[in-house]
């Protein structure tokens, strides 16, 4: 089936061109395309290359000034237009994880299939051609399409959380989001993580960035509440506590405050523990003694 783009098409039109007179295929991928979807924009924007993005990138770079950024351990580069967007373009990848919570060994995959292998969840695991004689078509290997119809969250092989246990606090951002569940065995494996402690193998800035994300939510409650339910925000504090004046604030700094005045004496640890910068610390706790005093 064809999934037009909702937005950027003269971007992405300028992209597919320059791919294919250097031979290469070209794929918006991920959350762009389950945006897509659910008929709305989306202002993230992944690319999928089929070889050598460079030179791709350094001709989107004459067209729009800018700058680009090269990581050639993940695969990636990363292209800034001249306002400062960011896009990343990728080759074609697989990744196999060394132990539970370790950053992943990345390398070179034969296709887009089998890219999409990789990724978090079904939803995310599609993406659409951009170049060649049949643009926007949707290659979708894994039902993430079906799952998105049913309003599903599901895990692509039994150990995705033992892997990587950030997708625990992502497939509670996305449920949260778009007001769906877990798919049963999905939930199952959460249970299982969460109870495996794989939560706590993290970083404490992985899991301040993860938490710092939810708190980005238009609404982050959703989330907060299945986070609860699965143990996995007694990883980020035992005294962890959230409320609709967490919701009622506005950019998650503020929102990170109001979770340390609802724990009370136990924020200032919460706030510590979140690894910010002496002064970042500083002002959420004046922040948080603020709202506790009303």
């Amino acid at each position: 089936m064809l999934l037009r783009p909702l937005n950027d098409l003269p971007l992405l039109q300028k992209a597919a061109a320059l791919a294919a007179g250097a031979g290469l295929e070209l794929y918006a991928v991920g959350g762009c395309a389950r945006d897509w979807a659910l008929g709305r924009p989306s202002a993230d924007i992944d690319f999928l290359v089929g070889g050598d993005q460079a030179p791709l990138v350094e001709a989107l770079e004459k067209e729009y000034g800018g700058s680009h950024q090269k990581f050639k351990l993940f695969l990636t580069v990363r292209f800034f237009d001249a306002q400062g967007r960011r896009l990343d373009f990728a080759r074609f990848r697989k990744e196999i994880y060394t132990k539970p919570a370790a950053l992943p060994t990345v390398s070179q995959a034969a296709s887009a299939a089998e890219d999409l292998k990789r990724r978090d969840f079904a939803c995310n695991a599609m993406a659409v051609r951009l170049d060649g004689p049949a643009p926007y078509s949707l290659l979708d290997p894994y039902k993430g399409l079906d799952d998105i119809k049913a309003g599903l969250v599901r895990v692509l092989h039994a150990a995705s959380f033992e892997d990587d246990p950030t997708r625990l606090y992502r497939a509670a951002r996305f449920a949260g989001r778009f007001g769906w569940r877990l798919e049963a065995g999905t939930l199952a494996l959460a249970r299982a993580a969460v109870g495996a402690g794989a939560p706590g193998l993290l970083s404490r800035e992985r899991l301040r960035n993860e938490l710092v994300k939810i708190l980005k939510e238009e609404n982050p409650l959703p989330a907060l509440e299945l986070l609860k339910e699965l143990g996995a925000l007694a990883v980020i504090h035992p005294a962890f506590a959230f409320g609709p004046s967490v919701a009622a604030q506005s950019g998650h700094f503020a929102r990170l405050a109001a979770i340390a005045a609802l724990m009370g004496p136990a924020g200032e640890e919460f706030a510590a523990g979140l690894r910010l910068s002496k002064k970042e610390t500083a002002e959420l706790l004046k922040n948080s003694a603020a709202l506790r005093r009303g």
